[in-house]
């Protein structure tokens, strides 16, 4: 069913369509062809009005003059084929009236006879044909990428991760990233690292920054980002030089090779493990790169593969991998700890968790109010009563490990959050901030409510630096480190003879054994045996606490 119209912007605009045919029968689609086009260059020109979408399709039905014989249905001998191409959707004023002459005008001077109104090209191949040209010519200018080319791309997509694309590198990688890769300089002050609520690194502009001194308005795109930071001339790489402001940075990065990585890398004034660093860097760019298709159809193979870097036989801190508290020095941390509470009215606490809990002080400030369930029940294993308080659980994405979490809350704990929520309810500007640890640092407090800033990872407290240094301060500790509270606790809990099992060590301390299947037990129940292994681990913090009493 077709109607006849005139091609007029005016009629074309209040075309109200009855969808409804003669014999009462409904129709998705109704076909408008305008008889006035007849004998012009627009000849062909045609309409479908769509029911649900009211789009009003322009379509162009044409006759190819491709020299083959061809029978129609009548029997009718003819050379050529009637063909249609979709012109696009009539808009009043981006495709109007003289909009689609002009397009079809095009196609003719193009495709069409110069003897009459057919056409000696098949419009819809010849228009093919022109995209895929467009296409090799764009995928050609994407093979001539340069190293810097890539590292905006990189930023611009929150920096992937190597084995999982689709999820981004934790936020304080992503700093490290920008650092080696974009620069030391006023670029990063500009930017604000983050994480999201899947505990994934995210970058996002400041809404100000300052640079000697001065206040400067902040970025809305990375494109107003690279206008204002472009790459710096320098002719040599040295301290402070990022891979962006030096001319390593406008090397086409397929062109890349092992040779001119280690050039760079030697020419470096850094440490072993900054230039590890950088190294690590570079293969997070190659292989954002390759997912981006910009190290052409063969691409080759990541330079860095061979690169070794000579490190020291030990860093500063591996000596603390193995090392740990006495238990006097947990005594003096745990009263260094309320000492300091009103200072520091919820790090405290974190400290405390990571001893009672031997958990990563990064998944502990993670945690919010809604992890924990409060329930107080009494367990039996083998005769002997438990008391518990509830459990924590900790999701997947907010664990270093990937895997779920969970422990029991003992009295000690309990007496840790009580403490931590009654903080809370001093500081009410903490109300409504879904972590358990917020920070102290969040701005305009008094406009915080529910729905806000507060639920930004802003609001999170994200590290306890400035407290642990007061600590060993008050302690007069001095060759110590926060990785050892987890060592401490671990061992403490091999010592307990009821944790025979490597299951059981894994479920009450939280860490994983990746050499065996065994760190799949972190995702089963809690049992009244851990509680009980719980149980015991809390006398032994009761004995430690005493000891600062006793002297």
């Amino acid at each position: 069913m077709a109607k006849n119209i005139k091609l007029k912007d005016s009629i074309i605009e209040k075309l109200q369509t009855n969808f409804i045919d003669f014999t009462g029968r409904p129709h998705e689609q109704i076909k408008y062809y305008f008889g006035d086009c007849k004998g012009r260059s627009c000849q062909g020109l045609g309409m479908y009005h769509k029911r649900k979408s009211n789009r009003k399709v322009m379509i162009l039905d044409y006759w190819v003059n491709d020299g083959v014989e061809r029978r129609l249905s009548n029997g009718k001998k003819v050379f050529g084929e009637s063909k249609r191409y979709v012109l696009g959707d009539y808009h009043k004023e981006k495709f109007n009236v003289k909009t689609i002459e002009k397009k079809i005008a095009d196609l003719r001077s193009e495709y069409g006879s110069k003897n009459d109104l057919t056409w000696n090209v098949d419009i819809v191949k010849g228009e093919k044909l022109k995209k895929r040209k467009r296409y090799d010519e764009q995928l050609g200018e994407i093979q001539k990428a340069t190293c810097n080319d890539a590292i905006e791309s990189f930023f611009e997509n929150n920096c992937p991760q190597i084995d999982k694309p689709s999820e981004t590198l934790h936020r304080t990688t992503i700093r490290e990233n920008a650092r080696y890769l974009m620069g030391y300089d006023v670029r990063l002050k500009a930017l604000k690292f983050v994480t999201n609520k899947n505990n994934q690194g995210e970058i996002e502009f400041q809404e100000t920054y300052k640079i000697d001194g001065e206040i400067k308005e902040g970025i809305e795109t990375w494109k107003q980002f690279w206008n204002r930071f472009p790459p710096k001339d320098y002719s040599e790489i040295g301290p402070g030089k990022s891979v962006y402001d030096t001319p390593f940075g406008q090397k086409v990065l397929a062109d890349v090779t092992e040779h001119d990585l280690r050039h760079y890398l030697n020419a470096l004034t850094a440490s072993p493990g900054t230039k590890k660093q950088i190294k690590e860097s570079f293969s997070y760019l190659w292989n954002h790169a390759k997912e981006k298709s910009m190290l052409g159809k063969n691409s080759p193979n990541n330079p860095v593969r061979n690169i070794k870097i000579e490190k020291p036989t030990a860093s500063a801190a591996s000596k603390y991998n193995k090392k740990e508290f006495t238990d006097e020095e947990l005594s003096k941390i745990l009263e260094a700890c309320d000492l300091l509470k009103n200072k520091y009215p919820f790090q405290t606490f974190v400290i405390k968790l990571m001893i009672f809990t031997g958990r990563r002080r990064e998944t502990l400030l993670l945690l919010q109010w809604k992890y924990i369930t409060w329930e107080t029940k009494v367990l039996d294993h083998e005769g002997k009563k438990i008391t518990v308080y509830g459990s924590v659980e900790i999701p997947a994405e907010i664990n270093k490990t990937k895997l779920e979490d969970k422990f029991w809350i003992t009295s000690n704990i309990r007496d840790a959050l009580v403490e931590l929520h009654k903080q809370r309810e001093f500081h009410s500007w903490s109300m409504f901030i879904p972590w358990c640890f917020p920070s102290p640092r969040v701005k305009d407090k008094r406009f915080l409510r529910k729905g806000n800033e507060n639920s930004t990872d802003a609001a999170r407290l994200k590290d306890v630096r400035d407290l642990w240094e007061q600590i060993k301060k008050h302690c007069g500790l001095t060759d110590v480190a926060m990785r050892m509270f987890r060592n401490t606790h671990e061992n403490k809990v091999n010592e307990q003879k009821k944790a025979a099992s490597t299951w059981d060590v894994i479920t009450v301390t939280g860490r994983s054994d990746t050499r065996s299947s065994e760190s799949s037990y972190l995702n089963k129940k809690l049992t009244a045996k851990t509680a009980d292994i719980m149980d015991d681990m809390d006398s032994e913090w009761n004995r430690i606490k005493k000891i600062r009493l006793i002297k």
